[in-house]
């Protein structure tokens, strides 16, 4: 009987249920045009092992999916981010002075993502030159391979194992997820109206 109530509400409010959705889509995609459009570039490096062959199969990727795991906080840290500016192919301008809003930049201009079960690790950059998008994600993995024997020792390496491939087109914002999320948040905010407000007596 219930389920009966809430199908007739939906049924009876679905304009304003579809006004909602519609809305939340169309707000999602004015902020994604608010943002700054942004290509994409990514290399893949492979960490290799050299002293792993005394170590069982799953034991010996659990190490390595830990190492990528720390390399790609490592990513992250000021000393990183100042050697690969100190490199000088890419333009440091892009990035604020002050310390706070320099590694929320980074941060949000490079995304590392590890392949499960294997000791690859994805280096993506974002920037709204897709020729410094790519020198962005060249220069971080070559920093990785130069970077890595001071934190692991050299029994631990980093390859390159992919040219770089950068975006056709922008990358960022995603329209194609943050519009479906705008849309469902309306609809969502459209159902609590709908089933919050006070009902009336048939």
């Amino acid at each position: 009987m219930a389920t009966n109530n809430v199908v007739r509400l939906y049924t009876r409010n679905w304009k304003t249920l579809a006004l909602l959705t519609l809305i939340g889509a169309l707000l999602a995609l004015g902020f994604s045009f608010a943002q700054t459009w942004r290509y994409s570039s990514t290399v893949r490096v492979l960490i290799i092992q050299t002293n792993a062959t005394g170590l069982d199969p799953y034991t010996a990727i659990k190490s390595t999916e830990r190492i990528a795991q720390n390399l790609s906080e490592i990513i992250y840290t000021s000393s990183f981010f100042n050697s690969v500016m100190a490199q000088g192919k890419v333009d440091a301008s892009y990035f604020p002075q002050d310390e706070i809003s320099k590694r929320k930049k980074w941060k949000d201009t490079i995304e590392t993502v590890i392949t499960p079960n294997t000791g690859v690790v994805s280096i993506i950059a974002y920037h709204p030159n897709r020729d410094q998008a790519t020198e962005l994600a060249v220069d971080v993995a070559q920093q990785l391979q130069e970077v890595v024997p001071n934190y692991f020792g050299y029994s631990v390496r980093v390859q390159i194992i992919d040219d770089p491939l950068p975006s056709r087109f922008f990358a960022k914002p995603d329209l194609t997820r943050n519009i479906p999320v705008g849309a469902v948040v309306g609809l969502l905010l459209g159902s609590v109206w709908v089933l919050g407000r006070p009902k009336r007596v048939e």
